[in-house]
């Protein structure tokens, strides 16, 4: 038989190829964390005044707007009594001053009685616009949202007595998160200010968003035994995250460009991992190193330099080959 009459009898291989190249592919860190809102975007409120928690309007985690009720506060008696009796000590003074401008156009009292007539009022009037800043002159009171957010501490109930500096709730912004990630003590020197990462849902479908590290602790979390690196979430980054979610980041650490092929083109046997490339219409077995894997590409570098760009990379049916094999280009 002629070999030109082998050749055509040989039986062939169906295979799909796909041209060698180079791919953008980031070397990165993968750490985890829980979105917690930003500390800087907090507000709490204390009571001013000793009072009883007359109703809630809010649960914990609730959303608000600005303006929103969150509780109603009724005055204590105590309180009342404090705010009544500043109001009567402005009366008695302004009436006293009155009297010794009289009694001073009788020549029965002195300038200096006077004077001192004029700072007690002072004294009481200051006295009396601090229990009514305190908001005791009202029965009772509603307190609102300072702004739209979510109420991230309650700890209070109706019917609490509550005094003077014991804290309402807290309120945190949507719009202001941030996360702190996890890194490995002998991984934490590659991560800096400034470097770029993307926060990931752990669970579900999200694509995440684009975020930077904003700091990098110095020192290890007692309880994670991790160094936590915080990168904010701001206005939009914010929207696809809840206080409390978790999330991992992916911290990229810098950019190559090497030889990259689809998963399904790496092969591996008892020699290590290879590549089919056609040439001549035949399977050539490569044996390569892999590298970084990233979003189904997989970074490839030959034991030696027989690898170039544009080579027709067997990507289907490679199984079914070994060296030399004659191979056909499915559709």
């Amino acid at each position: 038989m002629s070999t030109a009459l082998f050749a055509a009898t040989q039986p062939s291989v169906k295979v799909q190829t796909a041209r060698l190249k180079t791919h953008a592919m980031d070397h990165t860190i993968t750490a985890f964390g829980v979105v917690r809102p930003d500390p800087e975007a907090q507000t709490t409120r204390d009571a001013t005044y000793t009072a009883f928690v007359r109703k809630l309007d809010v649960n914990l985690g609730q959303p608000v707007k600005k303006g929103d009720p969150l509780l109603t506060l009724r005055t204590a008696p105590s309180a009342r009594s404090n705010y009544l009796t500043a109001k009567a000590n402005v009366r008695f003074a302004r009436q006293a001053l009155a009297r010794q401008k009289k009694l001073l156009k009788q020549h029965l009292a002195t300038h200096a009685n006077v004077d001192s007539a004029g700072q007690k009022l002072a004294q009481a009037k200051a006295a009396f616009a601090a229990q009514k800043a305190l908001g005791t002159g009202q029965q009772t009171r509603v307190v609102t949202a300072p702004f739209s957010g979510i109420v991230s501490k309650l700890p209070i109930n109706p019917g609490n007595q509550v005094k003077s500096g014991t804290l309402l709730f807290q309120l945190a912004r949507r719009d202001r998160l941030r996360v702190a990630l996890g890194i490995e003590p002998d991984e934490v020197k590659q991560i800096k200010p400034g470097m770029s990462v993307q926060v990931i849902p752990l669970f579900g479908n999200g694509k995440g968003v684009a975020s930077q590290i904003s700091v990098v602790n110095a020192v290890v979390d007692p309880n994670t035994r991790l160094v936590n690196a915080i990168a904010p979430l701001r206005g939009a980054q914010a929207q696809p995250f809840l206080p409390g979610m978790r999330v991992k980041g992916r911290l990229k650490l810098s950019t190559h460009h090497p030889l990259a092929v689809p998963r399904s083109a790496v092969l591996h046997d008892k020699q290590g991992d290879y590549v089919f490339v056609v040439h001549h219409g035949k399977a050539k077995r490569i044996n390569v190193h892999k590298g970084l894997e990233q979003d189904g590409l997989v970074a490839i570098k030959p034991t030696n330099s027989q690898l170039k760009v544009g080579m027709p990379i067997v990507v289907q049916g490679n199984y079914e080959l070994s060296d030399g094999m004659a191979v056909r280009q499915g559709s």
